[in-house]
């Protein structure tokens, strides 16, 4: 492969991480912000005349380095909201400040550039392979090892677990499933007992305890990953969990938690799957394959399954031979 795919390649998949980088940094940024106001020491008279002190002044009280995170997103909410404030726009071919996919057109992009200057995640390190810092990325489950790797060499991690907004649990719940399981043993203990590497991390660290688990999050393609997380309650009620299986039935929570996408990736590889056509040269509309299993699948069946509209093509299972 020739260095221009490499980088092509190497470009395509760091996208992926931006994407899950973004919810994960809004995700981040509520509860810091919902919980800063017990971080900063104010005198009587600054509390009664100034609910909300220049960010100078709250640096001359910084009694500690969660503080000093805790301010940098206190700039970060003040640029946001001053985009918003002045209607700013951006010199970005990318960026289309018009339609509905956008809550909000002015301060979104300032939030996704300010999440590339200043968002930081600690791995910790702690955990062998196969089941830590390792997961296969071939097949429909291969996003989760892709994803495993791109965020340990991602440009976003922090060796200093003081300057992180987020702190990655590098355990794979696909790796857990395929070396810890015992075949048609039904027994979910030890699998949620390899995600209790909270306990080792606790007792090592201070950040798990200090948010009980709030600003940490883990990642996850396997349908056995909502199960697995319930073995440690605050993984499941308080982490942000990354997920494939986003069903709610299984106790998903949209509030925190964030979807994955699965894709197929026989070769183990992202090349050629992000980008493409622009939209006005793309054929088209909808496409969708997939059995039937849960209430949705079946009403996306009975509304578009029997069409005859070339640009919206839904298939229970690929026609033989078909490969456009």
């Amino acid at each position: 492969m020739d260095s221009t795919s490499d980088s092509s390649s190497s470009f395509s998949s760091k996208r992926v991480v931006w994407l899950i980088a973004i919810p994960l940094i809004l995700v981040s940024l509520y509860f810091a912000l919902k919980g800063s106001t017990n971080y900063y020491i104010l005198s009587k008279n600054e509390s009664k005349h100034n609910i909300n002190p220049p960010i100078a002044q709250l640096q001359k009280k910084l009694i500690s380095n969660l503080e000093r995170v805790e301010v940098g997103l206190v700039r970060v909410r003040v640029a946001i909201k001053e985009a918003h404030r002045k209607n700013q726009t951006f010199d970005d071919p990318e960026y289309v400040p018009t339609g509905p996919i956008y809550w909000n057109p002015t301060a979104f992009p300032r939030s996704y550039m300010e999440m590339e200057k200043h968002f930081k995640i600690y791995v910790y390190e702690e955990g062998d392979p196969p089941v830590f810092h390792y997961s296969d990325s071939q097949g429909i489950l291969g996003i989760e090892g892709i994803l495993i790797h791109q965020i340990e060499i991602s440009k976003f991690r922090t060796n200093d677990p003081e300057k992180a907004h987020v702190y990655f649990l590098p355990f794979s719940v696909l790796s857990i499933v395929s070396y810890v399981y015992v075949v048609d043993s039904r027994a979910w203990s030890p699998m949620q007992n390899t995600a209790d590497y909270i306990d080792e991390i606790s007792r090592k660290y201070p950040y798990w305890n200090r948010s009980l688990g709030s600003d940490h999050f883990m990642l996850a393609c396997h349908d056995w990953a909502p199960t697995i997380s319930f073995g440690v309650p605050y993984l499941y009620k308080n982490s942000i969990r990354v997920l494939c299986n986003a069903n709610t039935s299984e106790r998903f929570n949209p509030t925190k938690d964030v979807t994955l996408p699965e894709i197929y990736l026989p070769q183990g590889k992202m090349d050629g799957l992000i980008g493409g056509p622009s939209p006005s040269n793309r054929s088209v509309l909808v496409f969708y394959a997939g059995g039937i299993h849960g209430y949705i699948r079946q009403v996306l069946m009975e509304h578009w399954g029997k069409n005859d509209d070339p640009d919206v093509q839904i298939h229970e299972y690929l026609p033989e031979n078909w490969h456009d």
